[in-house]
């Protein structure tokens, strides 16, 4: 039985993985939180290679706090772009898949036609430059599949779409940007997509390597995307949510008002349809809790 490595497995991703890879049997899992591996120890990442000789390890452990990234910029860039590099020889070392995940962000947002894989990367804040780094980081690992994905989000606290669902339910007023666009992405298609493939990669061990985009259409701003979660949570407190342009208030981090993600090529590579997160946020609203 082959062996799965998921870091960073109590975040959003990671947790939404662990349950696409519960009733499976093709793989021997092991998922780990922050408090089981930190991925930025060197040694730690060492002996768990070499005790478990994992053949795919998903990488979901990451610093993910934009804001915060620009007061803390040695911890993302270890966190984010070192530990990659750590990774992927790793994963050379053994001869396992990587899969790790990056962002729109590092595009700077001047493009007027969505973002393709070969279009050049000029990230505006720390974050999205730690991303990049990562991203060519992983390269080293050779077997790799790195995405590109946007505006995560799913039932799970800590990520915008629940934040905003909790406070139109409460009635609390709301300002959201309207001039920053983007794919919002349902995690949880995230997540299905990175378990079919490596079912695929289980299968035939080799893949269509390299970089991916994979985000939700249609594209939209964050005020749209705040707007649908109002109507289907609270539209009797719609008049709470406020459309206001950038920079929002307290924001550190510049962010590009243009980071759309064509994903035509992994729809087309793999054979994947569109992800249309309209379709899913109205289940996902229905599973959110106060």
């Amino acid at each position: 039985m082959k062996t799965l490595l998921i870091t960073g497995a109590a975040g959003q991703l990671g947790q939404l993985l662990r349950r696409q890879y519960a009733a499976q049997r093709q793989f021997k899992v092991l998922a780990c939180d922050s408090a089981m591996l930190d991925i930025t120890d060197d040694s730690a990442l060492q002996r768990l290679f070499s005790a478990v000789r994992p053949d795919i390890v998903i990488n979901c452990a990451a610093y993910t706090a934009v804001d915060s990234a620009e007061q803390q910029p040695e911890r993302c860039m270890l966190v984010n772009a070192v530990a990659s590099a750590s990774l992927a020889a790793l994963c050379r070392q053994y001869d396992s898949l990587l899969i790790s995940f990056s962002t729109d962000y590092v595009f700077d947002g001047q493009h007027n036609a969505p973002y393709t894989e070969s279009d050049p990367a000029s990230p505006l804040n720390l974050y999205g430059k730690s991303k990049l780094l990562a991203e060519d980081a992983v390269v080293q690992a050779g077997r790799y599949i790195t995405f590109r994905t946007s505006w995560l989000f799913s039932a799970l606290p800590g990520n915008f779409a629940s934040s905003i669902w909790r406070r139109a339910v409460r009635g609390e007023p709301v300002s959201v940007v309207s001039d920053q666009l983007g794919g919002p992405t349902p995690a949880s298609a995230l997540a299905e997509a990175v378990y079919r493939l490596t079912m695929d990669y289980a299968a035939q061990t080799c893949l269509p390597y390299g970089l991916y985009h994979f985000c939700g259409y249609p594209y939209c701003s964050w005020y749209d995307f705040a707007k649908a979660i109002y109507q289907l949570a609270a539209p009797q407190h719609q008049h709470c949510l406020t459309a206001i342009n950038s920079p929002f208030p307290g924001s550190l981090a510049v962010r590009p008002a243009y980071s759309c993600l064509d994903s035509s090529l992994f729809q087309r590579t793999f054979t994947q349809p569109a992800t249309d997160w309209r379709t899913e946020i109205e289940s996902y609203v229905k599973k959110m809790r106060v």
